[in-house]
């Protein structure tokens, strides 16, 4: 079967059982510029700035780089597209997610360098979204693929930097450019701006970057349904990749603190990210070696070992901290941002915690009230009143909720407590990766963080530390101690 490359089509077959059926969904992707008026008949249409990278590289990019960020688009897309079906907390904070079977057909012109790239791209983008994504490549035929030499500024125009960083506006991308600047570092900083408000908080930085920053916008030119979002991150480190081969580097750093990034102290079932997990990242680097033989274009993460505190302690200025955003879900806070125009995060989700964590534990000596939190639980729930039923009741295709802030909590209490009570061996039979000295001095750090939180809500709101010795089953005065 062969596609003609100018249509630039996925097919995608999608369902929720165990094996795809004839009744299961089928979808067609169509990829295209912003600057193009494109007739869709009926498929789902997503646009991306084509123009922004020509630009980089001073003509169109090689085919291989537009397959590459083109196959991240499309799988970004079909990851929109097919629904999950109804997301509950359970009691254990167990079994939050419903795997879907996703079938992706993508024509590229060099279909024998694609085709062996199958296996480890099913497994890495599987891995991410927590579903069994499976792709098949086919021979496209190279027709109507124009290359203009003169769409673009000329190569001596562009930017002079030694690696590629992602920055989206969070407080660990804020911290990596300050970390990278400290370690001697020159990078050119790319910005993937797919809704959520991403274009105005990276805004907020421009005074930061000196015009070393390219953003590259995605139009999504359908009703999306489904919110998890997990494959984005192919999608950002495809266009880093893109830039880092226009810029003629190969280093790209994605800057996320190791608590997230490793997601050791949360069972498989939750909704968080695995962005940048080290598994997804060696599997892409894999990838990027085969694609890419001619370079050494390599991800890694700079922030692997540090706690969210220790990124923090890389910003300089507190007012800068103010104008980040953690918060994956703003469309669901119920104020977006202060009088001033600092963004709100929900306070409630995952990462929200481990922010609130971070910030509480940095040096920078932020009080409550300016932690901007649509939902400061620590500060205003009577933790009296939990019981087994409020953590069940679950807000129905919500990822942030009462609920799921008491399960994220609990769930970070009990690994913490399990860090600073048991031998490193004994912690190590339940997660193996602990043997390894800088992981667990990572916890080790983390779960201090964790409990000085505590300490540091409880001094305002008792019924909190009432309820962490109780959950905890703690001796009295033992809170202290693990501080």
């Amino acid at each position: 079967m062969k596609i003609l490359k100018g249509t630039k089509r996925f097919l995608i077959k999608s369902g929720t059982g165990s094996n795809l059926s004839e009744a299961d969904s089928d979808y067609t992707i169509v990829i295209d510029d912003y600057r193009t008026k494109t007739e869709t008949e009926g498929s789902r249409l997503i646009k991306y700035e084509k123009k922004v990278l020509s630009n980089l590289f001073g003509q169109n990019p090689p085919p291989t780089v537009t397959a590459l960020v083109e196959l991240a688009l499309g799988t970004y897309a079909a990851d929109r597209l097919v629904k999950r079906g109804p997301t509950g907390a359970k009691d254990d904070g167990e079994e939050m997610l419903k795997s879907r079977q996703i079938q992706i057909l993508y024509p590229v012109v060099d279909v024998k360098k694609w085709q062996p790239l199958e296996s480890e791209l099913n497994h890495a983008v599987s891995f991410i979204s927590r579903d069994n994504f499976q792709y098949r490549f086919i021979d496209a035929i190279d027709e109507n693929q124009s290359v203009n030499e003169n769409d673009g500024m000329p190569r001596g125009q562009l930017p002079e930097a030694d690696s590629v960083v992602l920055f989206s506006g969070g407080l660990d991308s804020l911290g990596g450019r300050f970390h990278l600047a400290d370690e001697g570092h020159n990078p050119h900083f790319v910005s993937v701006d797919h809704g959520r408000n991403v274009g105005h908080l990276v805004r907020n930085f421009d005074h930061l970057f000196d015009a070393n920053l390219t953003s590259i916008g995605v139009d999504e030119g359908f009703s999306a349904y489904e919110n998890t979002q997990f494959t984005r991150s192919f999608m950002y480190f495809a266009f880093a990749a893109a830039v880092a081969v226009a810029l003629d580097v190969d280093d790209i750093y994605v800057p996320e603190n190791g608590v997230l990034s490793r997601f050791s102290s949360l069972e498989t079932g939750w909704t968080t990210t695995r962005t940048v997990h080290p598994l997804f990242i060696k599997s892409l680097n894999r990838i990027f070696e085969e694609l890419l033989p001619d370079r050494q274009v390599k991800i890694s993460n700079p922030f692997i070992d540090y706690t969210k505190g220790e990124v923090v302690n890389c910003i300089p200025n507190k007012e800068d901290i103010f104008f980040t955003r953690t918060c994956p879900h703003p469309r669901e806070l119920s104020q977006g941002k202060d009088a001033v125009g600092h963004p709100y995060n929900c306070g409630e989700c995952i990462p929200c915690l481990i922010r609130i964590i971070g910030l509480v534990n940095s040096e920078h000596d932020i009080q409550p009230d300016r932690l901007l939190l649509d939902k400061n639980h620590f500060m205003d729930l009577d933790f009296s009143t939990v019981s087994t039923k409020t953590i069940a009741q679950s807000d129905q295709n919500r990822q942030s909720s009462l609920s799921v802030f008491l399960l994220g909590l609990n769930a970070q209490l009990s690994f913490a407590y399990r860090i600073q009570t048991l031998t490193q061996k004994e912690l190590a039979s339940s997660n193996p990766e602990l043997l390894d000295p800088d992981i667990y001095g990572l916890y080790e750090r983390f779960s201090k963080e964790m409990f000085r939180t505590v300490e540091f809500f409880a001094a305002e709101n008792p019924t909190l530390e009432d309820y962490v010795t109780e959950f905890l089953s703690l001796d009295e005065g033992e809170l202290v101690s693990l501080s």
